[in-house]
């Protein structure tokens, strides 16, 4: 008996519950033989306790708990007759799942291991011998997770979801303070955002004191009118990203004008020296040199940069802009002050000859109050879209390595799943009819 004590323990049964126990092993995998004592059962009819066996069943359960090899269980079922009213019942055992072919433990590790983000529904099938449409199954009668009360401070950020599904952008709302997924919503439609935040309770709408969100004006409006108490700030890094991608795309023109002789020094530096332009001029180093095996000399980060920007006036210009919205950023001054700054800011690009920056100069004025917003403190903290963009990332690899989702409502709770990590599944089998697909019927011939 000691060496099935590992078996017996994940099966959850007592010793002096088990009547026998033997083992084979074949084709790497274990087959285990269970019989437990004979207990009796009570007549579900007349309520009669019954002890006389009518017949024996041999159920197969997979026990899939090992991944190195698989482990069958079976289980000698004993059904019992009642001598009154002739009803049959079959003993209860404590490792048989509501699935009849699997035990509890083998659904408990298909549950554990899709906690994992970096696992997917047909990985874990091969994992535990199962079908990925069991595994599906299990996950959706035993996850399925409720939305989150609103926070103080939240954060609101789309994604990219699939180019054949009717929405192909969803919505991630996240807890800027402990960084909980509060919702995934299907769309960032403005009908659907309405739809969703007016079925909140006013009370807790109410609550919300600030929304970090990017410059999307669907969202903004969809806030100032269900979300009355919440100061909207822009994400500041959004905006950076804005303004380095127009400097961007004006390194590349100015880079195209030497494409003919791409041994040049100016093309040398835009193309492989470029990322001076959009590092921070504070973390520039001038003390430290490295020799350039184009120039066959030794340069420091600063005088590498100095000769980028002196190839084109309008370069200079736009670098001198970005890093404008730099020192306002990073300027530590209060509320009232800062708006001023922002105001020089955008009176700088207004006045730029470079249309790419006096866009963003209109942009920066639409959003202005939004800027200013987002400098508040809260929990200590700026607030900004932080916490969303690192959900974000691993948002993208449970889509890409599953190959993308067709079923949204398995998707988003896979996702509050995963990326809450104190979310737990539900002991309990749990209605599928919501979370299942209704396929259109056959056409009859």
């Amino acid at each position: 008996m000691p060496i099935y004590n590992d078996i017996i323990k994940t099966l959850n049964i007592k010793v002096d519950n088990l009547e026998s126990i033997d083992y084979a092993f074949k084709n790497n995998h274990s087959y285990y033989f269970i019989k437990l004592v004979s207990r009796g059962v009570f007549c579900p009819r007349c309520g009669r306790y019954i002890t006389r066996i009518q017949t024996y069943d041999s159920i197969s359960l997979n026990h899939s708990i090992f991944i190195s090899h698989h482990t069958t269980v079976i289980y000698k079922r004993r059904r019992y007759i009642c001598p009154l009213c002739r009803v049959t019942e079959s003993e209860p055992n404590p490792f048989q799942s509501s699935h009849p072919k699997l035990t509890n433990e083998t659904v408990k590790n298909v549950l554990i291991l899709l906690k994992d983000y970096n696992q997917t529904f047909s990985m874990v099938a091969r994992k535990t011998n199962l079908s990925p449409t069991i595994v599906q199954t299990i996950f959706d009668e035993h996850v399925q997770i409720k939305r989150k009360p609103l926070s103080e401070a939240i954060c609101i950020d789309e994604f990219y979801f699939s180019r054949k599904a009717e929405n192909k952008y969803s919505c991630l709302l996240i807890n800027f303070k402990n960084g909980m997924v509060i919702d995934v919503l299907p769309s960032r439609k403005k009908a659907n955002l309405r739809s969703y935040f007016r079925n909140i309770p006013q009370h807790e709408r109410e609550r919300v004191k600030y929304v970090s969100m990017d410059l999307y004006d669907n969202c903004r409006d969809i806030v100032k009118i269900y979300l009355p108490y919440a100061l909207i700030c822009a994400d500041r890094f959004h905006i950076m990203k804005i303004i380095n991608n127009a400097l961007n795309r004006i390194r590349c023109d100015v880079m195209n004008k030497y494409s003919e002789n791409k041994k040049s020094d100016e093309y040398y530096l835009l193309k492989h020296k470029n990322n001076l332009l959009f590092k921070n001029s504070l973390d520039i180093n001038d003390t430290k040199s490295d020799r350039n095996r184009h120039f066959k000399m030794r340069y420091t980060e600063g005088q590498t940069l100095d000769m980028i920007l002196e190839i084109d006036s309008k370069l200079k210009e736009a670098y001198d802009l970005k890093e404008l919205y730099c020192i306002f950023c990073e300027a530590n001054v209060d509320i009232d002050f800062r708006k001023e700054l922002l105001e020089t800011v955008i009176v700088e690009y207004k006045l730029s000859d470079i249309e790419y920056m006096r866009n963003i100069a209109m942009t920066l004025e639409n959003w202005e109050e939004e800027i200013i917003n987002s400098f508040h403190i809260y929990d200590g903290r700026k607030l900004s879209n932080g916490p969303i963009e690192g959900r974000n990332r691993i948002v993208k690899i449970i889509l890409r390595l599953a190959n993308g989702y067709t079923n949204f409502n398995r998707f988003r709770n896979r996702l509050l799943y995963v990326l809450n990590k104190h979310e737990t599944y539900s002991e309990q089998i749990l209605d599928v009819h919501k979370i299942r697909k209704t396929g259109t019927p056959k056409k009859k011939r």
